[in-house]
């Protein structure tokens, strides 16, 4: 079997346009299933479910990147 691009997971790093397919918050996970389907999840909404993905999709692969949440606050954070 021959590997194509579209066989390859998307390892971006995932962007500020990216959002969660659920509530459209910034997404922080991306969830690569056979055939490079993917969901984008923020932080809450995967931690809400991921058990049932793993559980259904054990084959599923994640890219976890809720260690950027707050990594560099927004001006309107810090202002007096």
């Amino acid at each position: 079997m021959t590997i194509t691009a579209e066989m390859i997971p998307q390892t971006d790093p995932l962007q500020i346009a990216d959002r969660c397919d659920q509530c459209g918050a910034q997404a922080f996970v991306r969830v690569v299933f056979r055939r490079n389907k993917d969901l984008l999840f923020c932080g809450h909404h995967y931690s809400r479910h991921e058990p049932a993905l793993m559980t259904s999709y054990p084959y599923a692969v994640v890219y976890d990147e809720r260690r950027r949440i707050n990594q560099k606050p927004s001006l309107s954070a810090n202002a007096d």
